[in-house]
């Protein structure tokens, strides 16, 4: 273990400490690293990650130099390429290609569940040159118009008309790359719009065997934003419910071809029954690993690099101090201008508490999930659920946005 090394790429949470603290020394890939992370991995390489060509050559090289057993990263835009790297070394323990990108294209994705009749969803695939009144004959309004491969609800459209299709479609177009520089696919998803509650499902599976670990319950704003707002762990489903939505997400798993790896599932139970929005080969984010082992005790991000390593559940040092429900909220700006609170604010009932931005500082409108302006978490307990403990705290939160133009 001295002498083994984990390739890290593009690392946008705490996977060094998680590699370094099972004894392994670190190879970090990235466009640019900092001064401080030069001293934290034992070898630091900058290079472009949106070049594979380039990025495939040097991990070979440091193949053939160093003892690599594992690549690892939790970063929603890289795990294709770590995946590449890992098939490119083979390495015994990784997530299949092509799984990786069926996972981060949200129209391979469906492709593949519609043809395995698995939760059929109706969906387009058009682009600039489409004849939008050919490509929607068959299909109903309202619509969801999205990138097939862009994150964090990030340029998501509820269309209730053709025009709002064409206005929604020039807006991911003007886009042109997501937050890495990654080019946006030039299909664009429309699809019918899937009513009903939204829970997203966290499990892990290794050797082909999914382990469901919880459900948890999205609260997210009505369209046309659909931003997340917060979370409940676990969710109070009935029985048949839970079920429904455990065999979906466990089938689905299989037919994408998903292994070693720990997913979050996101699903809207609809009056046809549960049906996929996406999958993502990583944990959750927004803090759901948090919820998820104050119930539980499994860290989700430690077993996410472990099952790199063949390993599963049984692996971790599970925590021994565990609560009934643990829920968190975020908080927005609903319009742009200067944010104001009460940055002394306490409730015994707040676990943790983070903010985003400085009290003063100009913020834009809440219009996605990376521009919300920060958290609190709730853990419940036997006579209360987080979820109704934290609707008392929100209420104490005073969160004021003074528009520029306001004397």
């Amino acid at each position: 273990m001295d002498n083994q090394y984990v390739i890290l790429v593009s690392p946008r949470d705490n996977e060094v400490q998680l590699v370094q603290q099972q004894g392994y020394k670190t190879i970090l890939l990235r466009k640019e690293i900092s001064f401080d992370e030069i001293f934290d991995v034992d070898v630091p390489i900058e290079i472009d990650l949106n070049n594979e060509e380039v990025v495939l050559e040097k991990c070979l090289e440091l193949a053939n130099q160093l003892d690599i057993i594992s690549v690892f990263t939790m970063n929603e835009y890289r795990i294709p390429l770590a995946s590449k790297i890992s098939e490119l070394l083979q390495l015994k323990y990784k997530l299949p290609y092509e799984a990786s990108l069926n996972c981060r294209n949200k129209k391979m994705a469906r492709q593949k569940l519609n043809e395995a009749g698995i939760g059929e969803v109706q969906y387009r695939l058009i682009n600039t040159q489409s004849d939008l009144k050919t490509e929607l004959e068959g299909i109903d309004f309202p619509l969801i118009v999205k990138p097939s491969n862009d994150s964090g609800s990030k340029n998501v459209y509820l269309c209730n008309n053709e025009a709002e299709i064409s206005t929604a479609i020039k807006h991911i177009v003007q886009s042109e790359k997501n937050i890495v520089g990654q080019s946006l696919d030039a299909d664009i998803m429309i699809e019918e719009f899937l009513n009903g509650p939204e829970f997203s499902i966290e499990s892990v599976t290794v050797n082909g065997q999914t382990t469901i670990i919880g459900i948890t319950k999205k609260l997210v704003t009505p369209y046309p934003l659909s931003i997340e707002v917060g979370h409940d762990f676990p969710a109070n489903l009935h029985a048949n419910e839970e079920k429904e939505i455990r065999e979906l997400v466990e089938e689905s798993l299989a037919v994408l071809g998903v292994d070693f790896a720990v997913t979050h599932t996101e699903v809207k139970l609809t009056n046809k029954g549960p049906r996929i929005v996406e999958v993502n080969a990583r944990p959750g984010g927004d803090e759901i690993p948090h919820l998820v082992k104050a119930v539980t005790g499994i860290d989700l991000k430690s077993l996410a690099f472990l099952v790199t390593l063949g390993k599963g559940i049984d692996s971790l040092d599970l925590s021994s101090s565990t609560v009934p429900s643990a829920s968190i909220r975020f908080l927005l700006a609903n319009q742009e201008g200067k944010v104001s609170f009460n940055e002394q604010f306490q409730s015994a009932y707040i676990k943790e508490q983070k903010w985003y931005v400085k009290n003063g500082e100009s913020v834009k409108r809440t219009e996605s999930n990376f521009d919300r302006l920060g958290y609190f978490i709730v853990y419940g307990d036997e006579q209360n659920l987080s979820s109704s403990k934290v609707d008392s705290v929100e209420k104490g939160f005073s969160v004021k946005i003074k528009n520029p133009l306001e004397i």
